[in-house]
């Protein structure tokens, strides 16, 4: 494995899959991440990209190149559908020798697990969390939380804003860095929000921005909890970030709309000497 954090977009969409013939260069499905280094990985959200994830894991094991005991570390930034729907189907909950840990934003008698289990269970789906074979062990972030993983790896929390509670995080490992920033508005650049955003992905190696719009039309979804990619150049200009990718892309955004936006934006990107890119599913960095 190359030195650094490997990183591999399974799911890009936003608030719901895409399955059209004119959304497949960018990808249909929705939000999940995976970032990989010699003593683990870590997942960020469940869309229905997870699935494939899932079955690549899957499909490693059968050949010998992936250890089902090995411990997977899954961080959700909320509940909302289009985080958690591959959740239900994603085969390492279903393996016996599977070791699992669950982060997600919750507290008290409103946990993340029974948040969680409120959708993956009757009457939403017919298997519960409790019956699942694979052993997990779950926890509830907070804003300012700071998680240990192996291999001297930390996972900040920062509260985010976004309906219904919602958090981002950063992975730091060796002087590597990820933000993953979706489904966070980060509102006007003097406002509280902003400069706590830059604080927390300050001289990040990757940023992960949330941006269904572009500037135009954010004003007709200010309060939606969600960002526009203009936002995202400036927050990286601002925190120092070595590379930006933007990502939770409209569901409804053909992949030609994408790939206008995105010329649109590496131009400006070059402009203010920052690396962009507009994530595509199977798309792999390494920070």
């Amino acid at each position: 494995m190359e030195e650094g954090l490997g990183l591999k977009f399974w799911g890009t969409r936003g608030s719901m899959a895409a399955p059209f013939s004119s959304h497949m260069v960018y990808g249909g499905n929705t939000s999940s991440v995976s970032v990989q280094w010699p003593e683990g990985m870590a997942v960020f959200d469940g869309g229905t990209g997870i699935l494939a994830l899932g079955q690549h894991l899957e499909e490693a094991a059968a050949r010998g190149q992936w250890d089902q005991t090995r411990k997977l570390h899954i961080f959700v930034s909320h509940v909302h559908l289009d985080h958690i729907m591959g959740l239900p189907l994603f085969p390492p909950l279903f393996w016996k020798a599977a070791d699992m840990e669950f982060f997600g934003p919750g507290e008290g008698e409103n946990s993340f697990r029974q948040r969680l289990g409120k959708v993956i269970g009757p009457p939403c789906w017919p298997i519960s969390l409790e019956q699942v074979s694979a052993k997990i062990q779950w926890h509830d972030t907070r804003d300012g939380d700071v998680w240990n993983l192996p291999g001297e790896v930390k996972v900040r929390v920062m509260g985010s804003r976004h309906p219904d509670g919602t958090v981002i995080y950063r992975l730091d490992q060796k002087g590597s860095s990820v933000v993953y920033g979706l489904d966070c508005e980060p509102g006007e650049e003097s406002g509280r929000m902003w400069e706590k955003y830059r604080r927390f992905a300050g001289n990040c190696g990757l940023l992960i921005f949330d941006a269904p719009y572009d500037e135009k039309e954010y004003c007709h979804f200010k309060g939606f909890g969600h960002g526009f990619w203009q936002q995202g150049l400036d927050m990286a200009v601002q925190c120092g970030a070595k590379k930006l990718c933007i990502s939770h892309h409209d569901w409804k955004r053909t992949d030609e709309q994408l790939g206008e936006m995105e010329r649109e934006a590496a131009k400006e990107a070059e402009n203010r000497g920052v690396s962009l890119a507009f994530a595509r599913e199977g798309m792999e960095l390494t920070v």
